[in-house]
């Protein structure tokens, strides 16, 4: 039977524990009373150069223990050990090499470095903890926000890989759309050619007939009279006969020459088109954009002027409202004339207007392409049906005031009442879900718009002494957020853009502002240079990019009869 703590016979021979650790089998020399191992001569005497063994105390050969200490079973939990020598704790730390390293790695690998022992150097990291755990909670923080960007960029690529596969097959229509219109054409010519040509050899067919049938009727009496040798008739017949051919070989060559026409009718491609198909060799091509966020300046680059006076117009026109409807298609409502104006805008021209029974104010769309005009002086909103060429009236909604401003979804109308200072919220039947009209919340609210997530509404807000503001709120009608800055007057034209923010026209300061949804100003860029005067409707499409602003030209104190058209990017 084995005592603990003392040799086997196999183990007779004490070896170098540090080497022994490593493979190699050296006889003891010497014992470290407080490492508690038996050591060699080259571990012995190199034992107490690093600085945490310089007071080991070391045993020599005749004085050590003539047996191994042996070392528990288990290895105390709590502490760390490493992980070279896994039975070694980690006591030492390396300065030179921001290493924590057990005795026998401070032996042979930092024997050179500079090393202090860990319970004399722990003391003194309270500091150095503090600034630590500030690191470690910034790279939280910035993991949390780079998780959280990750899962909106995750969404953004599956949002915009729809909108290009949408975009893709929509161009895919078109072409089909061209080639469809290019066809049906060539293959009506076709038709009317047939069709004219075979009326042409019907025609010569019928003519033919005719001649051949008189001239055998005259060829059979010819016959018939020379059998029976009546001369003088025959005589008589001759002579008629020789005045009448002239008349039918003329009426032969006339009715061939007038309805002269090839035979065959071929097909010849167009060898440009199909070249400059298969030579491009692409569809189209992809692109990255960044995306728009509020904190990224909104650049207007200037594109172009849309006059919209029409010859019909009694006076300027004065646009108070525009919204788009198609990316080549755009309603505006002029405000003087009582119209409602239906615009191209690849061709910048009137398709068609559509006349109003009193003072039009603001429109908006519905779905299944309707409309909803706000009628002030018949405090009502009138319903209008639209297609690409036509404006057609349906219902009226009483709204029971003077309304101006209005905006919807999901089944409610938002209508904004200037003179009465309040807001509504309708159903589709007229009927009053709330109102929202706190005293001195409004002084004129003139325009509303829905946020594109449909959680809040934004309203312009002024009147003549020059109180203006532009509020966020709920549904409830509870205020989440006023801007109101002096130098910014009457506040009208309100848009929400794809990056959350929304531009607000400002019509007797001349200026649009970008504001955040916490209605904080956000830059925007472009538009110190472009001459904005009485800016009032505003409109932003997010497929073109483009935006629409409706102001004046300078002849007309309040009117706005022209609509400035902007390209919108975020730098």
């Amino acid at each position: 039977m084995e005592v603990p703590g003392k040799l086997s016979a196999k183990d007779s021979t004490l070896v170098c524990l540090p080497c022994d650790s490593d493979g190699l089998k050296e006889p003891a020399y010497g014992f470290c009373q407080d490492c508690q191992e038996h050591l060699c001569e080259t571990c012995y005497k190199h034992h107490r150069r690093p600085r945490p063994m310089r007071n080991h105390v070391l045993i020599d050969k005749e004085s050590m223990p003539k047996t191994r200490v042996m070392e528990p079973t288990k290895l105390d939990v709590t502490e760390d050990f490493c992980e070279f020598h896994p039975d070694k704790p980690l006591e030492f730390y390396c300065n030179d090499h921001k290493y924590v390293a057990c005795y026998i790695c401070v032996t042979l690998v930092h024997k050179q470095c500079k090393v202090d022992f860990i319970p004399d150097v722990s003391g003194n990291v309270a500091d150095e903890m503090t600034d630590m755990l500030e690191q470690i909670e910034s790279l939280v923080r910035n993991c949390k926000s780079n998780i959280k960007y990750t899962g909106q960029a995750l969404q953004n690529l599956d949002q915009s890989h729809a909108k290009v596969v949408e975009d893709i097959k929509f161009f895919r229509k078109e072409i089909n759309e061209c080639l469809d219109k290019m066809e049906t054409k060539i293959l009506q010519e076709a038709e009317t050619f047939v069709q004219a040509a075979k009326c042409k050899q019907e025609t010569v067919q019928t003519a033919n007939l005719e001649i051949t049938e008189e001239l055998e009727c005259l060829q059979s009496l010819l016959s018939t009279l020379r059998k029976e040798n009546n001369q003088n008739k025959l005589f008589i017949e001759m002579i008629k006969a020789s005045k009448r051919l002239p008349i039918m070989r003329d009426k032969e060559k006339q009715v061939l020459q007038a309805n002269k026409t090839d035979d065959c009718l071929q097909f010849t491609r167009n060898t440009c088109f199909i070249h400059e198909l298969k030579t491009r060799n692409e569809y189209g091509h992809l692109s990255t954009q960044v995306k728009p966020s509020p904190a990224r300046a909104t650049n207007l680059a200037f594109s172009r002027t849309i006059n919209v006076n029409s010859k019909f117009d009694r006076t300027e026109c004065n646009i108070t409202g525009i919204v788009k409807i198609a990316p080549e298609r755009m309603i505006l409502v002029d405000n003087i004339n009582n119209n409602i104006i239906l615009l191209d805008t690849e061709k910048d021209v009137v398709v068609t207007e559509i006349k109003m029974s009193s003072l039009p104010c603001d429109v908006i769309t519905l779905p299944a392409n309707k409309l909803a005009v706000s009628l002030i002086n018949e405090m009502c909103i009138q319903i209008l049906s639209y297609t690409g060429t036509e404006l057609s009236f349906g219902q009226r909604i009483d709204v029971k005031g003077r309304c101006n401003g209005i905006a919807y979804c999901s089944d409610k109308f938002v209508v904004a009442f200037w003179k009465a200072r309040k807001i509504l919220i309708f159903n589709l039947s007229g009927e009053v879900i709330n109102v929202i009209d706190s005293p001195a919340l409004f002084h004129g609210p003139s325009r509303v718009i829905i946020s594109n997530d449909e959680r809040f509404l934004y309203i312009s807000d002024t009147d003549w002494s020059q109180n203006n503001k532009v509020v966020k709120m709920d549904w409830e009608g509870n205020l989440m957020h006023v801007f109101e800055e002096p130098g910014h007057a009457s506040p009208f034209g309100i848009q929400q853009l794809e990056d959350e923010t929304i531009l607000v026209c400002y019509k007797d300061s001349k200026n649009i502002l970008r504001l955040s949804g916490i209605l904080n100003k956000c830059e925007i860029v472009g538009l110190d240079e472009i001459r904005l005067k009485n800016p009032k409707a505003i409109t932003y499409c997010d497929k073109e990019q483009k935006l629409y602003v409706s102001c004046s030209v300078g002849r007309g104190k309040w009117n706005a009869d022209i609509v400035k058209v902007f390209n919108v990017k975020w730098i």
